[in-house]
């Protein structure tokens, strides 16, 4: 015979989504990307149809760097500064300023964000700056095997792209980014962050 009351149950390996806001002016960030839109090539990657820039970070050249818009620089740094500080609060642990990146997505009707997740990176975030209803929410999704188990029922996640929201994960988690059903651009910005090996003391 086995005594439950002597028995107990563990939840292990919990993952997290953080949601915030950011007030960097949307329609300054939106005009300095269609104009980087003219400048490079599309890259094909997630992205199913849109317009997705090159990977721009500390590998990048100085010439490079400097030639990126102001608004894209600043946020980038104010993601930083915000995932760093509950990185060190809640980890402690802190990121790496030598070893990230970001680009911007366009998706115009009927683009999408095929079904992915980035690799060995530790912390990514999505930055919304110009979205409309029915535009392509994002949808996180287990990838333990729960999705195929009758003892879970809820193994996907949906976030709506709302103007000036960030959303922040694991990098391990699988995401994507369904069918933009508008008639206006959907766009927003991606990052990659890394965490120093040593805790913090």
């Amino acid at each position: 015979m086995i005594d439950i009351n002597k028995s107990t149950v563990e939840e292990i390996f919990s993952d997290f989504v953080i949601t915030a806001e950011f007030d960097n002016d949307v329609e300054q960030l939106t005009h300095d990307v269609y104009q980087m839109r003219q400048q490079y090539p599309r890259q094909d990657n997630s992205n199913v149809g849109g317009w997705q820039s090159p990977v721009f970070g500390p590998q990048c050249s100085t010439s490079t760097l400097s030639q990126l818009p102001e608004s894209l620089s600043e946020l980038q740094w104010d993601v930083w500064e915000f995932i760093n500080s509950i990185i060190e609060s809640k980890f402690r642990k802190s990121l790496r300023k030598d070893h990230m990146g970001w680009w911007v997505n366009i998706n115009d009707k009927h683009c999408y964000n095929s079904i992915h997740l980035h690799g060995r990176t530790d912390i990514i975030a999505i930055a919304y700056i110009k979205s409309k209803p029915n535009s392509g929410d994002l949808v996180v999704t287990r990838n333990d095997g729960s999705n195929y188990s009758e003892l879970y029922h809820e193994y996907k996640h949906r976030y709506p792209p709302d103007v000036g929201k960030l959303i922040i994960l694991p990098g391990h988690l699988w995401h994507h980014v369904e069918d933009n059903h508008n008639h206006d651009d959907r766009i927003s910005v991606s990052y990659n962050f890394y965490t120093q090996i040593n805790r913090i003391p």
